[in-house]
């Protein structure tokens, strides 16, 4: 049930790239870190102005760890394969297990996302992410945010 659940919510937000105003963005890649990002589509949704809608697909190296950030907007993840230990520095997650159990996670907290997971992230969640494991993780990203904001918005180290 719940690979159905992701089907269709990437269909939807595919969809709503494609109706919305402004093109959809050919797809491209980038990798930084041993985390590589495949941007699958983008585009400015006609029902949320000064908002910008991403698909993207993160592959996360084994030992790869991403930096403490946020995200100026809402996005929603989907673990595909792989295990992501997921750190939540302050804020809180919602967490959909592959079993269709709903649990709320508050920071700080670390956690371990399988294959079937998904995950809520508010704007405020300052959080990150890691591959502890020896195969890569792959996880399917959609994201609202604010026009002209970053994928995410690093938060200095203490001490930095």
């Amino acid at each position: 049930m719940h690979l159905t659940r992701s089907f269709f919510v990437a269909s939807v937000v595919a969809a709503s790239l494609t109706i919305g105003t402004g093109p959809v963005a050919a797809q491209t890649t980038s990798t930084s870190n041993g985390t590589t990002r495949i941007e699958l589509a983008e585009g400015t949704p006609a029902n949320a102005p000064g908002q910008q809608l991403y698909l993207q697909e993160v592959r996360i190296a084994p030992g790869a760890k991403l930096p403490t950030h946020f995200h100026q907007g809402t996005q929603v993840a989907s673990v595909r394969k792989g295990v992501l230990t997921y750190d939540i520095v302050s804020g809180s997650a919602q967490v959909t297990r592959a079993d269709g159990t709903v649990e709320t996670f508050d920071g700080p907290a670390s956690i371990k996302l399988r294959k079937g997971d998904a995950l809520l992230e508010p704007e405020t969640l300052v959080h990150f992410g890691a591959n502890a494991g020896k195969k890569p993780v792959v996880v399917l990203v959609a994201a609202l945010l604010a026009q002209g904001a970053p994928l995410a918005t690093p938060i200095e180290s203490p001490g930095a």
